[in-house]
């Protein structure tokens, strides 16, 4: 998987609202995003905002048996789960990402909670052909932020704000840009929050290779149209 630079993305919970929706999204977001976050539905989705979380909630199959239902050859994917519900079994999910066609496992909360398991992860990843990922956001230790690049990942991903599509008074073009600086040529993600051109292009000349769209994207994956003039919109933002 290369990610597309500047690149647009867009996450979506399997098999949310139902399996057949679900496939729909996928088809469609496979023709107009650069790549796609496929999101394993949890009881626990505890880094998502309140939309996103009623994804999980209401998708119709749960956990790596809704990611199964479809293959993301069409498309670079990765997942995006997390660690709590496989600590003891990370095999499982990189062998699933292997099956379908995805590129990596992201789990949102591995340094945050679970930063024992990083040499764990990353040697599960390159166990089946997988890139590892990381999520980090403003908090997160520049000193620890540096040390990832070593692991050569796929990408590192930067929540803007403290949860999927809630904006809080953070001074994000700062956020990006020091994050820019301590991940070398790594190719940067940021996500959370990006709902108009205008916030791409913003988040894009910061200093992020790509962006992710995913709470704005809820309400219209039930309709190819609106998804697509969607994301055709948001494309307006990146750099030509």
């Amino acid at each position: 998987m290369v990610i597309r630079k500047p690149g647009l993305g867009a996450y979506i919970t399997a098999t949310y609202p139902n399996k057949e929706s679900f496939l729909n999204a996928v088809k469609c977001l496979s023709r107009v995003s650069d790549f796609l976050e496929i999101g394993i539905p949890t009881q626990n989705p505890k880094y998502d905002g309140p939309i996103i979380r009623r994804t999980h909630f209401a998708s119709e199959l749960k956990g790596l048996e809704a990611v199964k239902v479809a293959r993301y050859g069409d498309v670079s994917t990765i997942l995006m789960g997390y660690v709590e519900d496989y600590v003891n079994n990370m095999e499982l999910v990189a062998e699933t990402a292997s099956e379908v066609g995805a590129s990596s496992v992201l789990f949102p909360d591995l340094l945050f909670e679970h930063i024992d398991l990083l040499e764990s992860y990353v040697s599960t990843m390159r166990d089946y052909s997988l890139r590892p990922t990381f999520f980090v956001s403003s908090n997160t230790p520049h000193r620890l932020v540096s040390a990832l690049v070593r692991y050569e990942p796929l990408f590192i991903y930067l929540g803007l704000y403290a949860a999927t599509g809630i904006k809080l008074p953070l001074y994000i073009e700062r956020n990006v840009r020091e994050v820019r600086k301590l991940v070398d040529d790594v190719t940067l993600v940021a996500g959370f929050a990006i709902n108009t051109p205008e916030m791409v292009k913003l988040v894009i000349n910061a200093g992020a290779d790509a962006v992710v769209v995913g709470t704005a994207l809820v309400d219209k994956l039930n309709d190819s149209r609106a998804c697509t003039e969607f994301m055709t919109i948001l494309r307006g933002g990146l750099p030509r």
